[in-house]
């Protein structure tokens, strides 16, 4: 059964390493390489790796996508028909990564999100800047939408570590852009859009854009198509802000999608552990393993 990929992403690849060798599978993307973005603060600060070269990967660029036939038409005018097909294309990030690399040459930021799905990496940058000697306020909702305690501890972690809550945001972190040509699905038993077809990650509209999560995603479908798993996926928030401080914020909450769980920690233990999971992902080419579990 011919199984076809789009994207490399954090969901693609994780769908990719998941699903059963018996499955005649494809992966194809833009890019032969995996970025993890997490990782991507790390290098402008330190210069560490935050990119893996994907030997495996078909490049070549989706024009337009048939759901009802199961069509898929590329920019070199090619054409495949999958059993199935697995759209994980993602966002568009480079007004965003652009904007982030641009705050590291200003000295004085009033920062924020133009959406509450980015607001993470808003605040993790903010946290950044600040421990890189910079003056830096904060203007957003402060994770609210991910429960009142988890926006109290942020709240207060951001103030501990000298960054003042502002009344706007002069320097906005652009929202990462839907491919126009693709769109965005809603979320469905088990990421079935339409028969055989399957969308994962960030493409998932209202979902906050969090790399754990889409990782998660493609590891789930990977492994419910391969008769591994059973039932529906059950969506989490799972997050670490390191506050530059020694210490970092470990966020778990399925609130977002109306659950009633909400734990959110600071320790220099979760600081350590988002040092790993950088080195982790990038040496592992983004694939999840173990800490699918976790």
């Amino acid at each position: 059964m011919k199984v076809l990929i789009l994207g490399s992403g954090y969901a693609g690849l994780n769908a990719y390493y998941n699903l059963s060798s018996s499955f005649d599978k494809e992966l194809v993307s833009e890019s032969n390489e995996f970025v993890f973005y997490t990782a991507f603060f790390r290098y402008l600060m330190d210069k560490t790796n935050y990119i893996s070269k994907i030997a495996f990967i078909n490049q070549k660029k989706v024009k337009e996508i048939d759901l009802k036939r199961r069509e898929v038409k590329f920019a070199d005018n090619s054409i495949e028909n999958p059993d199935l097909l697995i759209i994980a294309l993602g966002c568009d990030k480079s007004k965003t990564t652009s904007k982030i690399n641009e705050t590291f040459f200003a000295s004085e930021i009033a920062l924020g999100s133009e959406s509450w799905r980015d607001e993470m990496i808003a605040i993790q940058l903010a946290f950044y800047l600040k421990r890189m000697g910079k003056k830096v306020s904060y203007y957003g909702d402060l994770l609210k939408w991910a429960g009142e305690k988890t926006s109290d501890l942020v709240k207060k972690e951001l103030e501990n570590a000298g960054i003042k809550i502002a009344e706007k945001a002069e320097t906005i972190i652009p929202e990462c852009r839907q491919w126009e040509s693709i769109g965005e699905f809603n979320y469905s038993r088990n990421f079935e859009i339409s028969k055989g077809v399957y969308a994962i990650g960030d493409i998932i509209k209202g979902w906050p854009r969090v790399g754990e999560l889409a990782m998660r995603s493609g590891v789930f479908l990977g492994r419910y198509l391969s008769g591994k798993e059973k039932g529906d996926f059950m969506p989490i928030l799972i997050n670490i802000l390191d506050t530059g401080r020694g210490k970092a914020i470990h966020i778990r909450s399925d609130k977002p999608w109306g659950g009633k769980y909400e734990s959110v920690k600071v320790s220099r233990v979760r600081s350590i552990m988002k040092r790993f999971i950088e080195k982790h992902y990038v040496s592992r080419k983004g694939n999840m393993g173990f800490l699918y579990k976790l």
